[in-house]
């Protein structure tokens, strides 16, 4: 893990030195009407959980970097064979420097270093030609390309700058499933050109057109081939997102016979002993999920059967009465062909879970729609003191 911090504090300083040195040949642009964009690739080590480094990458985000003064926007995805890029938007090299300095400095964002191959970790900063247009969000399977390449031996600088701008406005933002590009270059005169697509197939689609057109044929002879380089990420969005609100219902279900709702049993309505909580990854949402007091219709005091703990990309059970609990021990035992105990989780925003992951296969995930999901403990089930497990969100 220290290998690993230092290798990428010493290189990001040596970034953030060259970052500094003046080029007039290369910097066309004023810095007052620029913004700097970073660039970090990497892999992880091989044995990180990418559902884990994604989840910490979040909360780097919202904890860390986001609060560095000058931050604009960040973002984090992942080529076909698993490299990560995060990119980050700066108002000026200085909060860039700065931002570097907190985070070696910060004890707490250690555990997201040690996730990080030091050998491929790579860092570019541009100075973008003028202020672009960041107010746009991603989702995920949207894509960042990102393309960098040196101009051939005698090409002045400003006519590259102009044709690029006309390349954006005629061209590449014309294409299906375009959402945004940003231009810069580096102290050293190396180029980058950053396309954010709506998919992998429109940013095929744009490289097909672009290759057919004859009318952009003069940009591609300013660009030397040898130096040039194209890689596009996926944007990863967790499943989960932390802040959203959360909405649950228990239903039960037996062999041959309808669904129902748990507080129907007691004569309730349906939602009347829904649960609500906001989703934390520090703490549990329903640290005593199906707990009932007379006050509610209960005929008695009803303790919790579960914590049901969530995080972005996690649902975690753990039941919690003993065998001598007065209500839930009649309820413990092997679940038997067609009983099925479901919990409806209603969130406040579109999740973006696509599919789930367990050990158990009395465990189910059921997607209802972009802002309901159902956790079904189905056949084989033994519901008994003690008993944990965890469903993996993805």
């Amino acid at each position: 893990m220290k290998f690993s911090k230092l290798f990428i504090i010493t290189l990001l300083g040596f970034i953030t030195f060259t970052s500094c040195d003046n080029d007039d040949n290369n910097q066309t642009q004023n810095n007052d009407a620029s913004i700097v964009v970073e660039v970090t690739t990497f892999d992880l080590k091989a044995d990180t959980d990418s559902n884990a480094f994604e989840a910490r990458d979040v909360e780097i985000e919202e904890d860390f970097a986001s609060q560095q003064p000058g931050f604009l926007k960040r973002m984090s995805g992942v080529d076909a064979d698993g490299k990560y890029v995060v990119m980050v938007f700066w108002e000026t090299l200085a909060d860039a420097d700065a931002s570097i300095a907190a985070f070696g400095n910060d004890p707490t964002v250690a555990d997201y270093f040690a996730m990080i191959d030091g050998d491929t970790f790579s860092a570019e900063r541009f100075t973008s030609f003028e202020v672009p247009n960041i107010d746009f969000s991603l989702a995920s399977d949207n894509v960042i390309e990102v393309t960098t390449f040196n101009l051939n031996n005698g090409i002045d600088a400003n006519a590259f700058v102009t044709r690029d701008a006309e390349i954006e406005q005629d061209f590449a933002s014309q294409q299906p499933g375009f959402i945004r590009r940003t231009s810069g270059v580096d102290a050293n005169g190396k180029y980058a050109v950053i396309v954010f697509w709506e998919n992998l197939a429109n940013a095929d689609a744009s490289i097909a057109a672009f290759g057919n057109d004859p009318t952009v044929a003069d940009y591609f002879a300013m660009i030397d081939g040898d130096t040039f380089s194209a890689e596009r990420f996926s944007i990863f969005v967790p499943p989960l997102t932390e802040g959203v609100n959360i909405t649950m219902r228990n239903t039960l279900q037996d062999a041959g016979v309808a669904e129902v709702s748990y507080p129907s049993l007691f004569g309730q309505a349906d939602d009347a002993w829904d649960e609500f909580a906001t989703l934390s990854n520090t703490t549990s949402e329903f640290a005593t999920a199906l707990s009932q007091s007379p006050s509610t219709g209960a005929p008695f005091p009803i303790s919790g059967l579960y914590d049901i703990d969530l995080t972005v990309n996690s649902i975690n059970f753990t039941v919690l009465p003993d065998a001598s609990d007065p209500f839930w021990s009649n309820v413990f035992g092997l679940f038997p062909a067609g009983k099925t105990d479901r919990y409806y989780l209603t969130f406040s925003q579109p999740h973006n879970i696509t599919s789930f992951s367990s050990d158990n296969s009395w465990v189910n995930v059921r997607v209802d729609s972009d802002t309901v999901i159902v956790v079904e403990l189905t056949e084989g089930y033994n519901l008994q003191p003690g008993v944990a497990f965890s469903i993996g969100l993805n």
